[in-house]
């Protein structure tokens, strides 16, 4: 073996790149930031509509950071996960009261029912890699030239 060979192979077991097969994904949820959201901008007066739910795991505890239409700035917050089901569940004292929220967290969406002081609604919000919250709200004009 040359010494080139040496340092690939020595590099590729430093890695974790196991020799005679593909390398299998770890079962389970792992730690990571998940962002759901349907956060827009009205586009005649700059307003925000919707809300963005970011849910940060790690092996240290699990935390939330809720955004919505009304609310002056997020509110960070502590959420319980269920590993096995992904079944998620928080609850936030926002500017106009109590906030809970109960669903599943999938790879699409999150998907639950929220608690507000207006009462229960169906949500579905839609995973994001990306803030869009700039983007205009669907539906609306946005003043282009078609």
């Amino acid at each position: 073996m040359t010494t080139l060979q040496r340092t690939l192979l020595g590099g590729l077991l430093a890695s974790g790149v196991a020799l005679g097969g593909p390398v299998e994904a770890r079962p389970g949820w792992i730690s990571g930031t998940w962002v759901y959201a349907d956060l827009c901008t009205m586009p005649d007066d700059g307003a925000q509509a919707g809300r963005r739910i970011t849910l940060k795991r790690s092996p240290n505890g699990d935390g939330l950071i809720y955004e919505g239409a009304g609310l002056r700035a997020p509110v960070v917050t502590t959420v319980t996960v269920d590993d096995s089901t992904k079944d998620v569940a928080f609850r936030v004292e926002t500017e106009a009261g109590l906030v809970s929220f109960h669903g599943t967290a999938g790879p699409e969406a999150l998907v639950g029912t929220l608690d507000s002081a207006a009462g229960s609604q169906a949500v579905r919000l839609k995973r994001v890699l990306r803030s869009r919250a700039h983007e205009a709200c669907p539906g609306e004009t946005t003043g282009s030239i078609n």
